[in-house]
């Protein structure tokens, strides 16, 4: 049975028929859409002063408890990550090159059907910081997802 998320991508993306060829073709086209867009808002940050980096979780909470089950939190409240503020901007979009592979495979796997794992979040009061799965988290917002499935550490 496919859960809300899962049964939106494929409302919105396809069924999972599309050929890996054609699938790849377009996700490469996006990831350089969003790298684009993360070059051009570095350079905006420059020429106006102000930062476009992600944010890091600067401390842990007191309390660490993982959630064993699956919740569905809104893109617009994962504001940082835990370790990759190098990889990817305050968007989530990808800053390097060596990303692009990983980014396209996981592009092509969203697009052809495949299903993913939910990646994990760092709840930090009313935000969230991811811990695992930014390529995941990248490839949805690029795709224009609002929600996204997480595991989630308070």
């Amino acid at each position: 049975m496919l859960t809300n998320l899962q049964a939106t991508m494929i409302d919105h993306f396809g069924t999972g028929k599309e050929t890996h060829n054609h699938a790849h073709q377009i996700a490469g086209k996006l990831f350089d859409k969003a790298h684009a867009r993360a070059i051009r808002n570095r350079l905006l940050a420059k020429l106006t002063g102000k930062t476009n980096a992600l944010q890091i979780l600067s401390h842990q909470p007191a309390t660490t408890r993982h959630t064993n089950r699956v919740i569905t939190v809104p893109l617009s409240k994962i504001v940082g990550s835990e370790s990759r503020s190098e990889d990817f901007d305050a968007g989530f979009n990808p800053m390097k090159q060596h990303n692009r592979e990983r980014w396209i495979g996981i592009a092509v796997a969203r697009r052809t059907g495949v299903v993913l794992p939910a990646v994990e979040l760092v709840r930090n009061g009313n935000q969230y910081y991811i811990r695992d799965g930014h390529h995941r988290l990248s490839v949805a917002k690029a795709m224009g997802q609002l929600e996204i499935e997480a595991y989630v550490v308070n």
